[in-house]
């Protein structure tokens, strides 16, 4: 992006030299760097005025032109085409040194002597341009040095912008940002615009077919228009900011582009069929030829905007060669719009086509612009080619944009950025960088942000500004640094880092999987969570935040598996996210870690039979990891899910702490082709956290002895295991320490109906050998709850 003192000067007062200006746009975030000027480099060369003109005596194509230098008059032979009387030009006379390295000598050409040279643009290292001589503007003073001349122009400065700032690829914008610091007023070009009586309903009409990609559509057209050559003032401001002049019609078109950011295009409007404007997504194969003599073919990523028959532009990139303004273009269609973003981007991408027009919209133009730019642009049109101007505009703007409202805390601002900003300093800043301010107390401010600034979203984006406008580069240094550790978090780090070794100490290896996932990854899980979408995906595949660590984990899997490596023990610890709009950032994060198990568990080896993945060894994980955190009384219950063919849910207190089983077989298949049985779990760190027991109490090893009593029941089949256990703890009392599970029995002697449950139980007491008589009491009393609660038979 360039810009050009000169220009900046009409929109507001720059008490600056340009090096200075230079340095204080870079510390507010616009990189800026002085282009040098070629004029610097053009020594004893002056502005002349021709006199006279007389043909050369003897060359048909050369003539002899008198200039005057204002001190003195000399002849010089001249070959350009486009000499006239009067002109200003600029003269390299004798001992004049060009830039290029020649130094000029009196010489005689075709018998005629010449003293120096009218030079054309590319002889003085200005451009290219060698069509003829170069022609100064018809104030230019005699005599003067064509240096001093030309940098009267104003400095021009590339500007490097960072993609959150579209507001700067104008010279309003820069403008805008300078006010910041001068305090001195934005000026706002005046509109005067008349209208003829013709209502422009009668010439066209307009039609969104995608809202998406052109939430806003307008449209004006002047009639009688006469195209030409721009005048001298405009193409000098073209000039110094890299463009090259075309017409009065088309550099109207781009000195509104580069005075307020906001790309607008012009078509020939006996080219538009039908007088109609549609926009629509491109069809697959369909071909243009944009205005670049390029054909090319269109994928329906791509926008376009269209008459009744065919596609006239490409929306937001370039416009077609059908439509463009010609010599002999009469009427003209003028169109403002504001293009989506990503839609804009994905075209420009896929032709492999950046212009000015895709370098803004890309980054997001002003949708509340739409209206000045095309009323600028019908100003200046008529201004510089004539015509009249059809009453009102057309503006299909179905759904309206809304700024976000920010409120930002006082005290946050300076507990951020470790200064105390007076409120009203910040208020003030506020309103000029374009906020509406909503609401102000003692506390807080809450403000409107501009539509210009799509970048400011948040209470932390207004705190950047503020920090940017105050300058980071007189943010006071801290005399002293020290570090305040939050102890909590850092407590919080080490259990967590102790619950990672533990599991890779079960033999699992620790992966890492991307966060950014597709549409179909954040549909897996056990409960529907709305994804958070991301603004702008470099990709389909990475559109989403996860929500869910598991299809990570398959993904992994289905890659090993594709390549021979099927025994796979798998952990993951990572972040999901969940969309949350009362949250500040509309997402709410979890911290989560996940096991996948397929396959063998263990190497081969002589004195074991291997043992395949099952539901049991990730129950026994969950156990284990309880165990090492002091987490008790978890509780399983079995649930129902289409993606499982067994699932296990293992609450604590009230709370999900994980949830288990193996996935199901058909889901497999379809979604990942894997067809070996996998089983996974997924636990929630917070949970296992807020239940923690860290600090472990040890006690004497008991020196009484136990005693032991199997107990096996018949049950329902629909009868869970847990649910005996907890009768059982509930009755077994004080001396009851160990309930152990050990065998199931379904088959020959017993009812379809039931099942065999036998566990093991251990009675023992700290200070005294327990009776025999005592635990049968007790063991009268477990059979009566198992009967009356579970209807058990003993066996």
């Amino acid at each position: 992006m360039i810009v050009n003192t000169k220009w900046l000067k009409q929109y507001t007062e720059i008490p600056f030299s340009p090096e200075e200006l230079e340095e204080k746009l870079t510390f507010l975030g616009l990189e800026a760097t002085i282009i040098k000027n070629p004029a610097n480099k053009i020594d004893d060369v002056v502005i002349s005025e021709i006199k006279e003109i007389t043909p050369h005596p003897n060359a048909d194509r050369l003539r002899i032109c008198r200039v005057s230098t204002g001190t003195d008059e000399v002849a010089v032979v001249c070959g350009a085409p486009n000499v006239k009387v009067g002109q200003k030009v600029p003269l390299a006379k004798v001992g004049t040194t060009l830039p290029g390295g020649t130094t000029l000598k009196a010489t005689k050409i075709r018998g005629v002597e010449s003293r120096g040279m009218l030079c054309a643009e590319d002889e003085l290292g200005l451009s290219d341009e060698h069509e003829g001589i170069m022609v100064l503007d018809e104030n230019a003073p005699v005599g003067m040095e064509l240096r001093d001349y030309l940098s009267a122009n104003g400095v021009s400065f590339n500007i490097d912008l960072t993609p959150n700032r579209p507001d700067c690829t104008s010279h309003i914008g820069v403008a805008r940002d300078i006010t910041l610091l001068t305090d001195k007023e934005l000026r706002i070009p005046e509109i005067e615009l008349t209208e003829s009586d013709e209502p422009v309903r009668n010439y066209v009409d307009v039609e969104i077919v995608n809202s998406v990609g052109c939430p806003r559509y307008a449209a004006r057209v002047i009639r009688g228009v006469k195209v030409g050559p721009s005048p001298e003032w405009l193409v000098k401001f073209l000039t110094s900011v890299g463009l090259r002049s075309i017409n009065n019609i088309v550099d109207a078109a781009n000195f509104v582009l580069l005075e307020t950011g906001h790309p607008l295009h012009t078509f020939d409007y006996r080219m538009i069929d039908g007088k109609k404007i549609v926009v629509r997504r491109a069809f697959d194969g369909e071909e243009v030829e944009t205005l670049d003599g390029v054909c090319r073919e269109l994928t329906k990523d791509v926008l376009l905007i269209c008459d009744a028959k065919k596609p006239v532009a490409i929306a937001g990139i370039m416009g077609l060669a059908n439509s463009q303004i010609k010599d002999d273009t009469k009427d003209i269609l003028i169109e403002s719009a504001y293009f989506d973003p990503a839609t804009i981007r994905k075209g420009s991408k896929y032709l492999g086509l950046q212009t000015d027009a895709s370098y803004r919209f890309e980054r997001g133009a002003d949708p509340e612009a739409v209206i000045f730019a095309i009323n600028r642009l019908s100003d200046l049109v008529v201004r510089l080619a004539g015509g009249s101007v059809c009453q009102g505009v057309i503006d299909h703007y179905p759904r309206k944009i809304v700024q976000p409202e920010i409120t930002v805390r006082f005290k946050r601002v300076n507990s951020i950025l470790g200064i105390a900003f007076e409120p009203a300093w910040v208020e003030e800043k506020f309103i000029r960088l374009g906020c509406v301010i909503t609401n102000r107390n003692d506390e807080s401010i809450t403000i409107k942000a501009p539509s210009w600034r799509p970048d400011l979203e948040r209470e932390i984006d207004m705190i950047e500004e503020i920090v940017r406008i105050y300058g980071m580069h007189i943010v006071p240094n801290a005399k002293s640094m020290g570090i305040h550790p939050d102890f909590e978090a850092a407590g919080d780090y080490k259990l967590i880092e102790k619950l990672r070794t533990q599991i890779a100490n079960y033999g699992l290896y620790e992966v890492y999987n991307n966060s950014l996932v597709n549409k179909e990854f954040t549909e897996f899980g056990i409960q529907k969570f709305v994804p958070v979408k991301v603004k702008n995906p470099l990709s389909q595949d990475m559109a989403y935040l996860r929500t869910t660590l598991i299809p990570g984990l398959l993904q992994t899997a289905k890659r090993n598996i594709n390549r021979q490596n099927t025994d796979l023990p798998l952990f993951e610890f990572g972040f999901v996210q969940h969309y949350n709009p009362e949250s500040e950032t509309h997402a709410q994060e979890f911290q989560k870690f996940a096991i996948l198990l397929t396959g063998y568990i263990e190497d081969k080896y002589w004195g074991y039979e291997q043992r395949k993945a099952d539901i049991f060894i990730l129950k026994g994980i969950i156990q284990d990891i309880a165990a090492q955190f002091g987490v008790r009384e978890i509780s399983y219950k079995s649930e129902q899910h289409p993606h499982f063919d067994r699932l296990i849910m293992a609450d604590v207190n009230g709370s999900q702490l994980a949830y288990f089983g193996q996935v199901g077989q058909n889901y497999l298949l379809k979604k990942w082709d894997i067809e070996s049985p996998v089983f996974v779990l997924e636990g929630d760190i917070s949970t296992l956290l807020q239940n923690t027991k860290p600090d472990k109490q040890y006690k004497e090893l008991p020196v009484f002895p136990g005693i032991q009593r199997d107990i096996s029941i018949l049950v329902d089949l629909k009868v869970k295991i847990a649910e005996v256990e907890r009768l059982v703890r509930d009755k077994g009392g004080i001396y009851l320490r160990e309930v152990k599970f050990y065998d199931l029995y379904q088959g020959k002697n017993i009812d379809k109906r039931k099942k065999s449950l036998t566990f093991n139980l251990v009675f023992q007491a700290a200070d005294r050998t327990l009776q025999d008589a005592e635990v049968d009491d007790i063991m009268v009393m477990i059979h009566k709850i198992l009967k009356d609660e579970l209807e058990a038979q003993l066996r």
